[in-house]
């Protein structure tokens, strides 16, 4: 895989190739932007106004600082236990194992506070993501509905020339039948993209009313993930609060053992059950490295193919477009029926629905490489 140049993590747009040519119209309105528009949402907005209402950053920071004066307070009893005094497992245990459960505690909340604002970062983007998908589909139902009024108009204009023509009576009833049906597809949407709008202005911390206009953006999708695998494996190895806490666990365990072995016999039960405990430790921690490093191949097999099939997608909506529009002229030069023109229509229909598919499980796959 070859390094690639990736500045930020935009959407892919859809609306552009099949908008602007087959609806010039209609990419007209989404370029004319009128001062009593909805606002303009990208994702360098979402991030803001996300780290601008989201408490986390705030509960991290009270953790973290509880944490530290816990940590205090195991130090300080940590120093009532004189080491010369200890006689016994369970002595040493008071001493040094509050102690080990305190530092670590600390150190966890801190890295975990200092991932916050990365972690709100993902936030924002996933729900600026649903909005572009809810959005996504409300516009491709409004252009598929505008399509089919097209040709609603010009099946009934035909049917009105004084001229004979093949346009019958069943025809027109056939082509208002698919008008109605597309009309009630788009109306869905509609309701959907409201729906989605108050969910994802929850998060965003705005009124549940607001409206938001999502704009195609500028950067295309790159073949290749922004991060070389290599480079993203050995960030693995880079400490979290998860990985911490995992070799944490394993550090206590391991300290548990070795009490167990100074103040008492290794074979007694006490004994034993240390040992169970760090081999279960170490078993937690391997697992947890194996299923990161499977959750990156998946990542990014998941980024290589869905590019691919957005890509074929695209293409493929490119082609259905040229035959549909094709076909409207023949129509109109009485060369083909409107049941072929239907037919195509659906066929079109259905493609544009696996692009928008194909364009979100996409987007899905290209948040982990924020």
């Amino acid at each position: 895989m070859n390094r690639v140049r990736f500045n930020s993590i935009l959407s892919v747009t859809f609306l552009t190739f099949i908008f602007c040519s087959s609806s010039p119209s209609f990419a007209a309105k989404n370029t004319t932007i009128d001062m009593d528009s909805p606002e303009i949402l990208t994702i360098k907005k979402a991030i803001e106004l996300v780290k601008a209402a989201d408490p986390e950053l705030s509960i991290a920071r009270i953790n973290a600082e509880n944490d530290e004066l816990n940590m205090r307070l195991a130090n300080r009893d940590y120093r009532l236990i004189d080491a010369d005094s200890i006689d016994s497992v369970a002595l040493a245990v008071q001493k040094y194992i509050p102690k080990a459960e305190g530092d670590l505690s600390a150190r966890v909340s801190k890295l975990y506070h200092d991932t916050v604002p990365g972690t709100l970062n993902a936030k924002a983007i996933v729900s600026y993501y649903q909005l572009l998908e809810a959005y996504n589909k409300k516009e491709w139902k409004k252009h598929r509905y505008q399509r089919v009024n097209d040709l609603s108009v010009v099946v009934k204009e035909m049917a009105s020339r004084h001229e004979p023509t093949s346009i019958t009576v069943e025809d027109i009833m056939q082509v208002e039948t698919r008008l109605a049906s597309t009309q009630v597809e788009w109306l869905e949407a509609e309701r959907n993209w409201s729906e989605t709008k108050i969910k994802q202005n929850e998060i965003l911390g705005v009124d549940a009313k607001k409206d938001w206009l999502l704009l195609p953006e500028q950067d295309a999708a790159t073949e290749d993930p922004p991060i070389m695998f290599e480079d993203a494996i050995a960030s693995l190895a880079s400490d979290t609060s998860v990985s911490v806490q995992k070799k944490g666990d394993v550090q206590i365990a391991q300290l548990h053992v070795d009490l167990v072995n100074r103040y008492s016999v290794p074979s007694t039960d006490p004994g034993k059950i240390a040992r169970n405990n760090l081999e279960k430790a170490n078993i937690e921690l391997e697992k947890m490295k194996r299923a990161n490093n499977f959750a990156m191949y998946s990542l990014y097999q998941s980024y290589e193919d869905g590019y691919k099939i957005l890509q074929t997608c695209k293409r493929a909506v490119e082609l259905a477009t040229n035959n549909y529009n094709m076909m409207i002229t023949q129509l109109k030069q009485g060369h083909l029926g409107t049941g072929e023109i239907l037919q195509a229509e659906q066929e079109l229909a259905h493609l544009e629905n696996r692009y928008v598919e194909a364009e979100n499980s996409f987007n899905q796959a290209r948040l982990n490489f924020q």
